[in-house]
């Protein structure tokens, strides 16, 4: 999702402090949820910045870029081939355990097919 522009937070931030409307109201008016607002309002109290924050960077991957060409290359050479055996291969292969849902994901990533019965 992409991050509101600096303008809209600004204008957001400026009507609440010109006492246009209450919190709801200016949520409405600007077409976006109560809750940013409140985030707006505190973060200006908090920094008196209101640029957006730089992404956390979430969990890393749990497959190397490595193992999901093995990956890839397996499902190209066996197309029928199952989550669980390729959990199997996984582990066989590249020394990493990881869980069928993984497998599955990364997969639909990779724009792959995916058995879903074994």
């Amino acid at each position: 999702m992409q991050a509101y522009s600096l303008d809209l937070r600004q204008r957001v931030v400026r009507a609440y402090e010109q006492g246009q409307a209450s919190i709801a109201a200016i949520a409405e008016r600007f077409g976006v949820g109560p809750t940013f607002v409140k985030k707006m309002l505190r973060q200006h109290k908090e920094t008196g910045d209101l640029a957006e924050h730089p992404h956390g960077g979430g969990r890393p991957a749990s497959l190397s870029p490595k193992q999901r060409r093995l990956l890839q290359q397996k499902v190209r050479r066996e197309q029928d081939i199952s989550l669980s055996e390729l959990q199997a291969y996984l582990q066989e292969t590249a020394q990493v355990e990881v869980h069928v849902s993984t497998i599955s994901r990364t997969l639909k990533t990779l724009d792959l097919p995916r058995k879903k019965k074994d």
